[in-house]
């Protein structure tokens, strides 16, 4: 995934405008850490993307800052997405936390 696009989608999930008509899950109402690696994997496209990009959203706020460096979460997507397709069982959200 392009730098460009990563930040255009960041800005535009920090912001509330959706990237992605398709929903996660069904749920009204779910725990972000119950989602695994081979969730993400089995999303499409868009639904993938901006699952990604809501995740980066959240180590930012986690990180209580600000600035968004589109390299090192271009970086830190890769690694991500490695350590998803090694481990498909491994919460979404520790892998985030292991790669920042």
């Amino acid at each position: 995934m392009n730098k460009r696009k990563i930040s255009i989608m960041l800005l535009f999930t920090l912001f509330g405008f959706g990237v992605s008509t398709t929903p996660v899950r069904a749920e009204k109402m779910f725990d972000i850490t119950s989602i695994t690696c081979k969730d993400l994997l089995l999303m499409e496209g868009d639904q993938r993307d901006s699952t990604l990009v809501f995740f980066h959203g959240v180590m930012l706020g986690r990180n209580n800052t600000t600035m968004l460096d589109s390299e090192k979460i271009s970086s830190q997507t890769d690694r991500v997405l490695e350590r998803c397709i090694a481990k498909p069982e491994s919460q979404l959200m520790s892998v985030f936390e292991e790669t920042r």
